[in-house]
């Protein structure tokens, strides 16, 4: 059965040209954590600051657990272990920032002890977006990537941009896909992504049946689009898969969409984790680029 489209307004061209710097990204919060894709995640980060000329934030956060020992009565302070760790995180650094050197945007690296959450809070607080990772799914300290997204979605108020499962490159002019269910987190992260959907070649909102009332319509969401110069199309799915997220992804690969902008954790988070959730289920994997905010 073929998706029922209501078409706004189209433009095939992106409403910002390529060749000019567009507005509105212009600081980026990068958490530096070292797994298999940081490669990747920064060359993507590095080719979104290229695109809107930003200024990109590398923080590397050691979080205090790992300094901690206990002997089952007290806690202390492994001297050994800090001078490992404090090793491999200046080796670290040296490296990064002599791949950085390289590059022809503008960035800083802090390297710090504490607490992560606090911290990625602080970093993000006058951040425009925050690259974050999905892996590792487990840790040897803090904790597992899946609750480190659900804290930065809950507690921040900066959207988080994670890239898709095995995604080497990113095209920031590419065409974007909005899932849109009429909620408030849904809201958040349509007007927080405006400065990227400004330049998309195309904006498709998706909208798949549910039995709850949106609290926003899709029209109101065009209408408020169409006021910041965005011409998007309304693309209205029945449900017919076993989960709204299989819908989601089969119109982006329909749409062969660059990334997905969605809201996060619109039920309560509990909730979710008990018994899963589209938030859930894309946090933990998807094969596109995700703009999620709460």
């Amino acid at each position: 059965m073929q998706a029922a489209e209501l078409v706004m307004k189209h433009s095939s061209e992106p409403t910002v040209e390529a060749n000019t710097v567009p507005a509105g990204i212009k600081s980026m919060l990068f958490h530096v954590h070292n797994d298999d894709g940081l490669d990747d995640r920064l060359q993507i980060a590095l080719t979104m600051a290229r695109a809107f000329g930003a200024h990109l934030h590398l923080l590397h956060v050691t979080p205090i657990e790992a300094y901690m020992m206990s002997d089952g009565l007290v806690s202390f302070v492994n001297t050994e272990i800090v001078d490992v760790l404090e090793s491999e995180a200046t080796d670290f650094k040296a490296r990064l920032e002599q791949q950085l050197g390289n590059e022809d945007v503008s960035w800083n690296y802090d390297q710090i002890t504490g607490s992560e959450m606090p911290r990625l809070t602080q970093g993000a607080a006058l951040a425009d977006l925050v690259f974050v990772s999905r892996e590792p799914y487990s840790r040897e300290f803090g904790p597992a990537a899946i609750s480190l997204l659900g804290d930065m979605l809950y507690r921040m108020r900066t959207p988080l941009f994670l890239t898709g499962d095995g995604k080497t490159d990113f095209d920031p002019f590419g065409r974007a896909m909005v899932a849109w269910n009429g909620s408030y987190e849904a809201a958040n992260a349509l007007r927080a992504a405006v400065p990227m959907l400004k330049v998309a070649s195309r904006v498709r909102l998706i909208s798949v049946e549910e039995s709850k009332e949106e609290q926003f319509p899709s029209t109101a969401a065009l209408e408020y689009l169409s006021r910041h110069g965005i011409h998007a199309e309304l693309v209205q799915r029945p449900r017919l898969a076993d989960s709204i997220e299989e819908e989601l992804l089969e119109q982006a690969t329909i749409d062969r969409a660059s990334y997905i902008v969605m809201g996060g954790y619109g039920h309560a988070r509990a909730g979710e984790f008990l018994f899963g959730g589209v938030t859930r289920s894309l946090l933990q994997q998807c094969p596109l680029s995700l703009v999620i905010a709460h």
